[in-house]
């Protein structure tokens, strides 16, 4: 068996040792590729751009704006579960540091809204929860309970949301007694 020694002239592509190389390798990127490449780039910098854009103007409003309805609602919600259910003087308060028993919800108009801690929040002047507490028989949910302290018997916790005089939002929780 022999083996061939002939060897292809000077710069047809081959390197010593059999491997093949081309011109091109040597010589670098063509300036299409590095065009495409820099338009890839550029393309996906102006998304990103965009994207975050997006997302820095999203929380701006949200920070900007952090009285929501459901926000001031859920105060009124998390205040109702901690109270107790016992008998008062059937009057609604009048402010936040006057709630002690939830009875004292029924009826209640909260301007500024107050908060779980029964506190009111300075930050949302010109809101204000509207808030009812009805005994609803189980038996006939359309129709209130004579006695809220039956055994067939849940409460329902509405909150009224308002912004001055624009209805924002009607929340509706139902409690056990």
């Amino acid at each position: 068996m022999s083996v061939s020694t002939h060897r292809p002239a000077h710069g047809s592509g081959f390197r010593p040792g059999g491997r093949f190389a081309s011109r091109r390798a040597a010589s670098g990127f063509s300036l299409v590729e590095v065009l495409l490449a820099t338009l890839v780039v550029g393309t996906l910098l102006a998304a990103a751009t965009g994207a975050i854009g997006g997302a820095v103007s999203a929380r701006d409003t949200l920070s900007a704006e952090p009285v929501t309805a459901f926000g001031l609602a859920r105060e009124v919600h998390s205040l109702a579960l901690v109270l107790p259910r016992d008998a008062g003087d059937g009057l609604p308060a009048a402010r936040g540091a006057d709630v002690a028993l939830l009875e004292d919800l029924d009826g209640a108009t909260f301007s500024p809204p107050v908060s779980a801690a029964r506190t009111a929040l300075a930050h949302a002047t010109g809101w204000s929860q509207e808030v009812t507490v009805e005994a609803v028989d189980l038996a006939a949910p359309g129709s209130l309970a004579a006695d809220a302290s039956a055994a067939a018997v849940l409460l329902r916790l509405t909150v009224v949301v308002r912004e001055g005089a624009d209805l924002r939002g009607t929340y509706v929780w139902w409690l056990n007694p």
